[in-house]
């Protein structure tokens, strides 16, 4: 069965299977591993340096791969020099301090015969920033001895599937996926029908403070939406009927308009028409009483001469009936 390592055996193994590793972080069965010069955001697909004496700032929720400073050498020779004919495999696990922190990592293992810097992901699951300082220890190496039938017979790194072999810095995923897969070939959940509400309750602090701020953010909301509901039917109302009585107030004031045009149409007829009797009369009266006056100085006639006369009192009685006219029609 393959032996794990005490920290006395991996001390020796520190010069060239675990290269640039620190004897101080050895664990009784085992060695911490500590953070490089390498990080890629998966939430943003940046990827960074962190040089010595620099940190790195991973928020809430943020999912992160990071390198190893260490570099492996599990491959059949190095290995070979310090233990003949046998191979060494590993497992990786977080401390127990990123573990109080809120750092959430599955445990994945080092395969016999690879060789490269470490790639690691973790999220963090608190509700503030983690900050990690270059170098600092962040995950554990556990290591196995295989012996005889453990011992592979084709190592990681001698199958050409292989891809990781000989990793530097942070390599993304080499799996691939085909642009267009057919629906009809697709299996899945109905993950996108739950209540977001609920996935947040369900996804632990802080998230289910959210959930429940959100819902309670709701149920405010609907009260607001409803008084404003309200609130507009009421001023949709009073803004009809302020539009009736506009409304009627126009019609009645434009009534009053035309019907005062038309007395006022009425009355200018009138006037022009008593103007035009009072002109007309006074000038045929007029006209009459000079006749009847020249007539009666030429001395054509006496003044009892009948077409005299009638001319006199013909031009007074117009005279008369055109003054009557004209005062009452004032």
């Amino acid at each position: 069965m393959a032996r794990i390592l005490s920290d006395r055996e991996i001390r020796g193994l520190l010069n060239d299977v675990i290269k640039d590793g620190d004897a101080s972080l050895l664990n009784p069965n085992g060695i911490e591993l500590r953070l490089g010069q390498h990080v890629r955001f998966l939430s943003t697909g940046e990827e960074m340096d962190v040089p010595p004496g620099h940190f790195v700032r991973v928020r809430p929720g943020e999912t992160v791969m990071v390198a190893s400073l260490e570099y492996l050498d599990f491959t059949r020779e190095t290995v070979g020099r310090h233990f003949p004919s046998k191979m060494l495999m590993s497992m990786i696990t977080p401390t127990t301090t990123m573990v109080r922190e809120g750092i959430i990592q599955a445990a994945t293992k080092v395969d016999a015969g690879f060789r490269g810097q470490l790639n690691w992901g973790f999220r963090n699951s608190s509700y503030k920033d983690l900050v990690l300082q270059n170098g600092e220890s962040i995950f554990k190496l556990t290591l196995f001895l295989l012996e005889d039938d453990e011992v592979p017979e084709m190592a990681y790194g001698e199958r050409n599937k292989d891809q990781y072999q000989d990793t530097q810095g942070v390599l993304v995923s080499r799996r691939r996926v085909p642009a267009d897969v057919p629906k009809n070939k697709t299996v899945s959940s109905s993950f996108d029908q739950i209540d977001p509400k609920k996935q947040l309750r369900e996804a632990g602090h802080p998230f289910d403070h959210i959930g429940s701020e959100l819902i309670s953010l709701q149920g405010k909301f609907e009260m607001v939406s409803k008084d404003f509901v309200a609130l507009k039917a009421d001023l949709d109302a009073r803004s009809a009927d302020l539009t009736l009585k506009i409304e009627a107030e126009t019609k009645s004031v434009v009534g009053k308009i035309e019907e005062t045009k038309s007395g006022l149409k009425e009355h200018a007829e009138n006037l022009f028409s008593s103007k035009f009797t009072a002109i007309v009369g006074t000038l045929i009266g007029a006209v009459a009483i000079l006749y009847g006056t020249l007539r009666w100085i030429q001395g054509f006639a006496p003044p009892t001469e009948l077409v005299v006369f009638l001319s006199l009192f013909s031009g007074v009685v117009i005279l008369l009936m055109t003054w009557i006219i004209s005062k009452r029609t004032k």
